[in-house]
């Protein structure tokens, strides 16, 4: 019961406060702007989403979950507070890199060394087991600060950051409350209300965005409820359905799978490119699902049913162990991504043929016609 009440909490909070923040934005002009190039958006539209999400998140754990049973709250809270601070800061006049980043290690600092939560044990991953105090610090704040900016990296269509983050609080949820760790699941079942909320005014067409605000607070709940588990998941085995969970970063690799493979992608294609990791660009998974013709939803759903997929099937293959798991989800992802790129080149020069035939209005039909012509606006804007 106390479940349902937090995220039926969480969910109308930010689904009343959402309508005067819109109304708001609009007379007081504070929207994303969409006269950069590579905006997928041409139309103006309020960008603080995340404040709605945040107050909803933090009004509903205040008030339900109770202290004793999640002595963590007041630091994460706190910690939460800074990069949404910092989010929102950037969402009204924009700040550099360098600030953002500052915030992220200041407030990954603040959860490995104040609240204590961090990553104490690898898995047998590279061989490697116990780590030493400064060494789980380092690694902690590393993977909290990269998972942060994972988020905001796919925060880039209409559903998809709100979609991710909804399905890896629900995942989260059921593990926490599975484990006997209720505070962590009323935690993780909050943001998952405040999301869902949030989601119903940004589908297409979305009426507002998530902001900076909103993509640094879901990484970085995202990144303590992931360290959090995989903490649990080397004392105890975590019955999860049929499945019992005995290779917890293996599925919080499968958790985390979307953000993450697309983050290690686009940073390594501008490397090798002689650029920098941190230049914006249109080569994300989603813009380069959008450039096969599917629209902000289509492409949502397809990362979405993939992020529960490689779930399930985590959750099946607990037997073989942490390293073999993540290296086999990376190595599934690898395939997909191949099978992605090989779909747009064959589209592409398909377009590009029916481009250059002095035929072309003559002999395609009208259908046909008219996919190309899409096909080809999707490739100029990408």
């Amino acid at each position: 019961m106390l479940f349902t009440l937090i995220y039926l909490t969480s969910l109308l909070v930010v689904a009343f406060a959402i309508p005067p923040i819109i109304t708001v934005s609009l007379r007081k002009r504070l929207f994303d702007d969409p006269n950069e190039s590579r905006k997928i958006h041409k139309r103006i539209i309020p960008n603080f989403g995340g404040v709605a999400i945040f107050t909803g998140f933090l009004f509903s754990c205040s008030i339900f979950i109770p202290s004793q049973i999640l002595p963590e709250a007041n630091v994460l809270m706190g910690a939460g507070l800074v990069l949404f601070m910092i989010g929102l800061k950037d969402d009204i006049i924009g700040l550099g890199p360098g600030i953002k980043f500052v915030a992220q290690f200041a407030s990954a600092f603040i959860v490995s060394m104040v609240a204590n939560i961090r990553i104490t044990d690898m898995h047998g991953v590279f061989g490697v087991y116990d780590l030493p105090y400064y060494a789980s610090i380092t690694l902690t704040v590393f993977f909290i600060v990269g998972i942060v900016n994972a988020f905001n990296l796919i925060d880039g269509i209409d559903g998809l950051a709100g979609s991710i983050g909804l399905i890896l609080c629900v995942a989260f949820g059921v593990l926490f409350y599975k484990s006997g760790d209720l505070g962590w699941a009323y935690l993780a079942t909050s943001l998952a209300g405040a999301l869902l909320g949030f989601l119903f005014f940004n589908v297409t067409p979305a009426r507002i965005f998530m902001g900076d605000s909103g993509s640094l607070l879901l990484g970085f709940i995202a990144a303590v409820l992931s360290i959090k588990f995989m903490t649990i998941s080397l004392t105890e085995n975590v019955l999860a359905g049929p499945f019992v969970v005995t290779s917890g970063m293996g599925l919080v690799s499968a958790i985390l799978i979307i953000p993450v493979f697309d983050t290690l992608r686009v940073f390594t294609l501008r490397i090798t490119r002689g650029t920098s990791p941190f230049t914006a660009d249109s080569n994300h998974i989603h813009h380069r699902l959008l450039s096969l013709g599917l629209s902000h939803v289509q492409a949502t759903l397809v990362l979405a049913s993939v992020n529960v997929v490689f779930i399930v099937t985590a959750l099946a293959l607990q037997s073989i162990g942490d390293a073999q798991l993540i290296s086999l989800l990376m190595l599934l992802m690898l395939c997909l991504n191949g099978v992605l790129s090989l779909s747009i080149n064959i589209i592409r020069k398909r377009a590009r043929l029916l481009s250059n035939s002095d035929e072309v209005d003559k002999k395609m039909p009208k259908t046909e016609k008219s996919f190309a012509e899409r096909v080809l606006e999707k490739i100029s804007e990408n």
